[in-house]
């Protein structure tokens, strides 16, 4: 991947629940991957 079009290195991507500054999910999507962070799905977690 060419990360000097996205501004230099990047981290993984992930989504995460916070309650009350507690992490109570933290979902890390598998490289290449756009499943469990999306919006629908913490949406459903919540």
């Amino acid at each position: 991947m060419d990360t000097a079009s996205f501004g230099g290195v990047r981290s993984q991507r992930y989504a995460m629940i916070v309650d009350n500054g507690v992490v109570t999910q933290l979902n890390v999507e598998a490289p290449s991957q756009f499943e469990v962070s999306t919006a629908e799905a913490i949406l459903k977690a919540l």
